[in-house]
């Protein structure tokens, strides 16, 4: 009796540790995601999620169907910012499925959810955040059952601690973006697949795994390394499985995205506006070096969020220390058959994306993002490599780990919008400087024009100058726009690199009268007023 009581004692104090573990998770991905100011990508999913195509050329836009078209003439703000709201007939979602397959190299899965989503609650940018943070959240019972399935509950709680205060996932929970749904359809694949091994082919489970497979394969193109791990590893390890079933769930599982994977090729193919974007081949160097760049960013503490080398060198050295106390504990659990399976899944997830280099001669293993379909696995990793030490070890481990991220879990808290482009910054500044008869050029692309407008407080007009787009010639357009306006300011904002026509000729027949570059948004504002002659 006395047994009995202390079990179930001990069972609500890990209830309600938990619960408190999850709320402290809960509250830092909430605190993120009410940051206001989104950047180019994620105004992308707005659009892509209210059925508005942006990365098309311009003589295929279909303005009835909600296309971006570039004005010839300078437009007001609120007429750039419809692309990022729902019609008053929202769009479908044979809408939206046809704004991806113009705009975006990503299935259309995470916009369809988003869609409803954001129909449901809007547009603004916290809603768009807490989607993703809903999904991150939904990792925790996942990652509680595979690390209970792999090492008992000291290696669940050590996964559920890392993944709740991991800078990494900090970082991408919030942000709008189908990353947190693809570590979410990505534990329910490893689930599955080490369920049907230990239980064999049990329907329910056979459901689950191709439910997840195929939504996973829906939702982002590198979930196909996760996929790949999964199966690799019941080919070696079937145990209850027959490879029988594994062909069929394989079978079933391509008849289901059959659909849409038969038209990526002509999709992969179309133009786009930022089609050119990563498309540099990578060194022989690069090749063996950026899996190994990959594979550091799920525990680095210097990130697309900022931080310190000096920070980062610590945090390495105190890895290092970590892992010889594990080695000495003892690494044969470590090694064991179905932790196996995390190896497999994390070195599928930094290589991969450096074999998709080789093969289409480009650059996105440089990207840590591209590799973020492997972080459950790098958690999971981590977790079993802590239930294996010592009682005093583990407890040490659980306290000093999230304090060696704690800086950079501040400075991810404290940055006031996303480092690569902080839209309210730079329209907050335009803002300040406008008054009647000033004139915008937006020099960027067209995610870049909807992100300033979207943050504009004034009516000044905009010309929207996406030079991939050749709409606007700067001998034609310039001198009339000179002409018709007081002072101009040319914006430079995620623009690809490409030169500025309006930015020449002005610099050529106007007075530039201030050049503000902007380091922490990469952006920069050059104004321009009239020269009296």
């Amino acid at each position: 009796m006395t047994t009995s009581r202390w079990t179930i004692e001990s069972h609500r104090v890990n209830v309600v540790l938990f619960g408190l573990l999850v709320s402290a998770a809960t509250l830092l991905r909430v605190l993120l995601a009410l940051h206001p100011g989104l950047w180019a990508d994620e105004i992308f999913s707005l659009a892509m999620a209210t059925g508005h195509s942006l990365e098309h050329p311009a003589n295929a836009a279909n303005p009835a169907l909600g296309d971006y078209v570039e004005p010839p003439d300078p437009t007001p703000p609120s007429v750039f910012r419809r692309y990022l709201e729902h019609d008053e007939l929202p769009a479908g979602p044979s809408r939206v499925i046809r704004a991806v397959v113009l705009s975006d190299t990503s299935p259309p899965l995470y916009y369809l959810l988003l869609n409803i989503w954001s129909r449901l609650l809007g547009t603004k940018d916290a809603v768009l955040r807490l989607f993703s943070a809903v999904w991150a959240l939904a990792c925790f019972p996942l990652l509680w059952s595979i690390g209970v399935d792999l090492g008992g509950r000291r290696t669940a709680w050590a996964a559920c601690v890392f993944f709740a205060f991991s800078p990494l996932a900090l970082y991408y929970s919030a942000e709008g973006r189908m990353y947190s749904l693809v570590w979410f359809l990505a534990l329910v694949l490893a689930w599955s697949t080490l369920a049907l091994a230990r239980r064999g082919p049990r329907s329910y489970l056979l459901l689950v795994w191709v439910f997840s497979a195929a939504s996973g394969l829906l939702t982002h193109y590198f979930f196909a390394f996760v996929l790949v791990a999964c199966l690799a590893w019941l080919l070696l390890h079937p145990m209850k499985l027959s490879r029988l079933h594994l062909a069929g769930l394989v079978l079933v599982t391509a008849l289901t995205v059959l659909p849409w994977y038969i038209q990526v090729p002509e999709i992969m193919k179309q133009w786009r506006v930022t089609g050119m974007w990563l498309a540099e081949p990578l060194t022989w160097k690069e090749v063996f070096l950026n899996p190994c760049r990959l594979a550091g960013s799920y525990v680095s503490v210097k990130g697309v969020w900022g931080g310190s080398q000096r920070g980062n060198m610590l945090a390495a050295a105190l890895y290092a220390v970590i892992a010889l106390v594990i080695m000495r504990e003892g690494v044969s659990r470590f090694l064991s058959e179905r932790p196996r399976l995390l190896w497999l899944w994390a070195l599928v997830a930094v290589v991969g994306p450096v074999v998709v280099d080789l093969v289409t001669h480009g650059s996105r293993s440089f990207k840590v993002r591209y590799a973020l379909p492997g972080l459950p696995a790098a958690i999971l990793m981590m977790a079993v490599g802590a239930g294996n030490l010592s009682r005093k070890a583990y407890v040490a481990l659980l306290i000093f780990l999230p304090l060696i991220w704690l800086p950079a879990t501040l400075t991810v808290l404290a940055e006031p919008s996303r480092v690569e482009d902080q839209f309210p910054q730079v329209s907050s500044l335009l803002d300040t400087w406008a008054e009647p008869r000033d004139l915008i050029i937006a020099h960027s692309i067209p995610s870049g024009v909807l992100g300033l407008a979207r943050y504009m407080g004034t009516d000044t007009p905009i010309v929207s100058w996406v030079v991939q787009l050749k709409q606007h010639s700067a001998a034609q357009d310039m001198p009339r726009f000179a002409s018709s306006y007081e002072r101009v300011a040319v914006v430079k904002v995620h623009y690809l690199g490409e030169p500025s026509p309006a930015e020449d000729w002005l610099l050529q027949n106007e007075t530039l009268e201030n050049r503000k570059k902007l380091h922490s948004a990469n952006a920069e504002v050059l104004f321009f007023g009239r020269e009296l002659r």
